[in-house]
């Protein structure tokens, strides 16, 4: 039997590396059938010599495939373009259930957020939610989960949907002439055993297939959940180019012509992540003695030696770079990394396109929203919205007014994905508009993607209007959000920042130091009071000596006067990384949420400010 011929010109890839760390525990979690749906969904066995054929159909050309058993014409697999209704129904397919077509996903975010996101996960209509360690979630649900939780998750920074897992033994057999047993659960040693794994796990045409003949560009980043488990999987470009080159051999096989996938480095439509997480197998049966003092030793009896294999997840991440990043602070947009780089005065360079700086000391995107969402802010413009009454939070020290955008983004019911896309400066295709889940066969397509950006679209417009009128008694707006800082260069990027954002109707930005920043009431009874008990919220980011290191104390000390003075009777919280600061407030904690960023273990920290009790003037 010949195959067909499929023109397309073969070209040279680079292929883009990231090897990152993250805890064994977050990305470790038990499989589900789920996790093979790719391969297993096709039905090979290992009693069939498998030739797979690309068929075109009459004058479509589209990437259908069948498997054809070698002298045995009658006993056919036929893979239709349209994947089965009844495991693989994309979204939007009138004629398949969408609860049937269950993905298994994983997301990440900054560790001590994930319950947090998994929050935000069960809202947006996710099954089986999990977290797993400090800086991830597992979950499951249909393709419109997974653009749902692309759109609008805000502490979320990769969501990925579990294409194959090595740990899982195979639900059906796969012949391949490799000497190794293809229950690759056992572990895999080698660059050869991933090789194969890879081979084997994934159906080459539905990953890379798109639709129409044609093939999907790809790259392969690492991701490393413990350490490496020996040195011939212990190097992130070599790991990530053995699936690569597994990828593409076996499209290659598959076609007359040799045609292969090419590598894209900046807009991929198929992001790969390989997940390696080591373990120990053999060697670990021990016997108890006793020293000569009656302590208790341990000796290894077994006659094998211990070996270190590991246990590979091949992830697609369903959208281009991280999800942190918003865009209203464009520097960290798309930029090609040059936040890192700072001037003489700590402030990010600005880029020759007019890029606005970022401030050396600000916080992530989703790590602003995550502190926000655990302080209740959502909870208390939720409730503004039943009551009438109104929501105020207060930023006294806000450096880059992260969270004042952030709290702004929430109260206007703004989906992060909608100011990733308006924000978007490319020349070329926008990446954020159409992300690489729509461009796959086998996951959507891009009209239940623009019915999704269209209804956040009418929430945006809808919540803007409400958070900007007025409240129930008629003093103030629905939502009022109140920030201050004292820097001239940090004002200027929080400025930027709230502009950028579109939310300079909602956001009031006052420029000196907060010990003398008022804000309304007091002994004049003609000044209106911002601060309304029991509807308010305070939340601060003030230094704490990594970053920013001068007149710490004295910025301590201001805001513990300014607190005093006008947080009585509100809830108040504050971000610390340095415990002896902490002390110069003089309150009692009533909560304590534990989170780290890069080498940074930080607390955000809650106390409730009781209110000053008036002086009774007596009279004479």
């Amino acid at each position: 039997m010949t195959l067909p011929t499929w023109s397309r010109s073969q070209a040279v890839a680079v292929i883009s590396i990231t090897v990152t760390f993250f805890s064994a525990s977050s990305l470790a979690f038990s499989p589900t059938p789920t996790t093979t749906r790719l391969c297993s969904r096709h039905g090979f066995h290992r009693h069939e010599q498998a030739t797979l054929v690309a068929a075109a159909t009459n004058g479509g050309g589209h990437d259908d495939w069948q498997l054809e058993e070698e002298g045995n014409s009658d006993n056919k697999l036929h893979i239709s373009e349209k994947p089965s209704t009844t495991a693989t129904a994309a979204v939007g397919d009138d004629d398949g259930k969408k609860d049937e077509d269950i993905r298994t996903y994983f997301a990440t975010c900054i560790p001590g957020l994930q319950e947090t996101l998994a929050s935000e996960l069960i809202g947006l209509g996710a099954d089986h939610v999990e977290p797993q360690g400090k800086s991830g979630v597992r979950f499951e649900g249909s393709p419109e989960v997974g653009l749902k939780s692309v759109l609008w998750c805000r502490t979320a920074h990769k969501i990925m949907e579990l294409i194959a897992a090595s740990s899982e033994p195979p639900s059906v057999d796969l012949d391949f002439d490799y000497a190794h047993d293809s229950d690759f659960s056992q572990g895999i040693r080698n660059r050869e055993d991933l090789y194969q794994f890879t081979k084997s796990a994934v159906h080459t045409p539905t990953l890379l297939g798109d639709g129409g003949g044609g093939l999907l560009t790809l790259s392969v980043s690492t991701i490393y959940a413990s350490k490496a488990p020996n040195k011939d999987l212990c190097h992130g470009h070599f790991t990530a180019l053995t699936v690569k080159n597994a990828l593409v051999d076996s499209v290659r096989d598959m076609r007359d012509g040799g045609d292969r996938p090419n590598v894209d480095t900046e807009d991929p439509d198929v992001p790969l992540v390989v997940v390696i997480k080591g373990r120990r197998v053999g060697g670990d049966d021990k016997e108890e003695w006793r020293d000569r003092k009656g302590r208790s030793r341990y000796e290894e009896t077994s006659h094998e030696e211990a070996e270190y294999v590991a246990d590979v997840d091949l992830y697609r991440c369903l959208h281009s770079g991280s999800l942190h990043r918003r865009g209203y602070r464009q520097a960290n947009l798309d930029s090609g990394g040059w936040e890192d780089e700072e001037d003489d005065h700590g402030d990010r360079r600005p880029q020759s396109n007019g890029e606005a700086p970022i401030h050396r000391a600000a916080m992530k995107e989703s790590l602003a929203a995550g502190l926000l969402l655990e302080a209740g802010w959502d909870k208390l413009v939720s409730a503004a919205r039943g009551d009438g009454k109104g929501a105020v939070l207060v930023d006294p020290m806000t450096g880059s007014a992260t969270m004042p955008t952030e709290a702004a983004l929430i109260a206007c019911d703004m989906a992060p994905g909608l100011s990733r896309i308006s924000s978007w400066r490319g020349h070329d295709r926008n990446i954020h508009r159409f992300p690489p889940c729509t461009r796959w066969k086998d996951f959507s397509n891009t009209d239940v993607w623009a019915e999704l950006l269209a209804k956040a679209g009418k929430r945006a417009k809808s919540g803007m209007k409400w958070a900007n009128s007025l409240s129930e008694n008629g003093d103030h707006s629905n939502v009022k959000i109140l920030c201050n800082e004292m820097n001239p260069r940090a004002h200027s990027l929080a400025r930027t920042s709230i502009s950028n954002a579109g939310v300079r109707s909602i956001v009031s930005l006052s420029e000196g130091d907060c010990m003398g920043w008022d804000l309304g009431g007091g002994e004049d009874p003609t000044n209106d009071r911002n601060v309304v008990v029991g509807r308010t919220i305070f939340v601060c980011n003030p230094p704490w000596g990594l970053r920013l290191t001068e007149d710490i104390d004295e910025s301590w000390v201001s805001l513990r006067e300014f607190f005093r003075r006008e947080a009585g009777g509100c809830e108040s919280w504050v971000l610390s990384g340095n415990k002896q600061l902490t002390h110069i407030l003089r309150m009692k904690k009533s909560r304590t949420v534990v989170l780290k960023t890069a080498d940074e273990d930080l607390r955000w920290l809650q106390y409730h400010i009781f209110e000053k009790k008036k002086e009774i003037v007596h009279a004479e």
